[in-house]
């Protein structure tokens, strides 16, 4: 359970990692150091014991020589803790230290082979080794235990690394936990900065400088999001703004002119005019709301696109077949000017269209009598371009990047009129946006203006 909810943690993770880490290789340097010193020390308690057993027999040999009989005790060597038996060729004992009996019974083991290790009745460890002694038809055999004090010396060096390793494991713990909080600390001033990051405050960033150099694309993403967000909000405030202006001056119109009508009784004739001019402005409004619904729409990418074969040449010249009758009327030349018959390519036809009409139009208001209006078109590639040029006055240079925000207008910016409301080349900009393409504008004031339309075709595009 604990484990459970401190693996909800970063912090914790890291803490349980970095101890199980610290705990295995506590452990490995234990089995080492255990593996590395205990044949060392038993190769040094073996050869031990063959010299003891080796120079004891020779003791013997000489005793036998000189006529004296052995005595373990004066045989076994000051510094040695452990036990002597002599036994005859049959195996009997003829002499032993005081109390081998008790301790090794019986050492079953061969004279001259390597030495054994053995177990006491008290528990101890011993190296045991023979070797015979005397020479002729009644040979001795000399028998020699020395203690294993390898075991003892590693028991509490064992004991000794075991608590070692208790107490440096809840050390690196404790540590670890330290170390890791220390270092996700960036991370939770990150978390707290964004935490405080809300409408008001979307202008603050992130200093991605200031944190270390994994978190940097973390804070640099953050910072575009923020970008994003405040972009968002700054237009759906604008947008807020613009249609609360453009929706003041047809209401103030028509509350107004009701106002007026229901002053006094007037004749049938008046109320018609005050209701067919309502009408007027409710038709502007519901054009502007359409609009808007259709900008909604692209931007949320709702509005469904159709891919099909169209001849770009055959719908400018039904544009221009339908605005021919207009700007006749304005006193304008409306023209298409394309270097083949056919321009075949990919597209929405209603669409691409929409935007089509919407640029004739705009060139039509701004275009004085005897002007021209000429529409293009050619391709390159998977590129197509479609163009309206016009002789009008032009654009000043400092408008040209608003041209295409919506409510935007040269004539009288913010007052309707003629049903321009300002959202026509923003239309014409999110259509381009739906076929992957672009619009641009070129202009020079007192030359006229050209508008390119340039649309990405998809893979499978007929060939131009």
């Amino acid at each position: 359970m604990v484990l459970a909810q401190a693996f909800r943690s970063i912090a914790g993770r890291l803490t349980i990692l970095f101890v199980f880490t610290s705990l295995a290789t506590l452990l490995a340097k234990a089995a080492f150091t255990y593996l590395t010193m205990a044949p060392v020390l038993s190769a040094q308690e073996e050869q031990y014991a063959i010299a003891t057993a080796e120079l004891l027999a020779l003791k013997v040999d000489t005793a036998l020589r000189q006529g004296e009989t052995p005595s373990p005790g004066a045989l076994l060597p000051a510094d040695m803790t452990g036990f002597i038996r002599v036994l005859d060729r049959g195996g009997a004992v003829l002499a032993e230290l005081h109390g081998m009996s008790a301790e090794l019974p019986a050492l079953e083991i061969a004279a001259g082979g390597r030495p054994i290790l053995v177990r006491g009745v008290s528990g101890r460890q011993y190296w045991a080794a023979s070797r015979n002694a005397g020479r002729g038809e009644a040979p001795l055999t000399v028998q020699v235990a020395s203690e294993a004090f390898e075991f003892r010396l590693l028991a509490p060096t064992g004991g000794r690394l075991w608590l070692a390793s208790v107490v440096a494991l809840i050390l690196s713990g404790v540590a670890g936990y330290q170390i890791v909080r220390h270092g996700i600390r960036p991370l939770q001033n990150l978390a707290e900065t964004v935490r405080a990051i809300g409408g008001s405050t979307l202008g603050r960033r992130i200093e991605s400088d200031s944190l270390p150099q994994e978190l940097r694309p973390l804070g640099g993403s953050f910072n575009a999001m923020l970008d994003r967000l405040q972009l968002s909000f700054d237009r759906v405030a604008q947008v807020t703004d613009d249609i609360a202006h453009e929706l003041r001056t047809p209401l103030g119109v028509m509350t107004g002119q009701i106002d007026v009508a229901l002053n006094a009784e007037r004749p049938a004739g008046e109320y018609r005019e005050v209701l067919e001019s309502v009408r007027e402005e409710l038709s502007t409004l519901s054009d502007m709301v359409q609009r808007l619904l259709f900008l909604s729409r692209v931007e949320n990418q709702s509005v469904p696109v159709s891919r099909d074969p169209l001849d770009i040449i055959a719908e400018l010249e039904a544009v221009r077949e339908f605005y021919d009758p207009l700007a006749a009327e304005a006193g304008i030349t409306l023209a298409v000017a394309a270097p083949r018959s056919r321009l075949d390519a990919l597209g929405d036809r209603v669409l691409l269209r929409r935007a089509v009409v919407n640029l004739v139009a705009n060139a039509v208001r701004y275009t004085p009598p005897g002007g021209r209006i000429v529409m293009e078109a050619g391709r390159q590639g998977d590129v197509v371009r479609l163009s309206v040029s016009d002789t009008g006055h032009g654009i000043p240079a400092e408008h040209i990047p608003r041209l295409f925000d919506r409510f935007f207008r040269l004539d009288r910016a913010r007052e309707t009129g003629g049903g321009h409301i300002g959202l026509g080349l923003a239309i014409v900009k999110a259509i381009a946006d739906l076929h992957g393409g672009s619009v641009a504008v070129e202009s020079e004031v007192g030359r006229g203006t050209r508008v390119v339309l340039t649309l990405r075709m998809p893979p499978g595009a007929p060939a131009p």
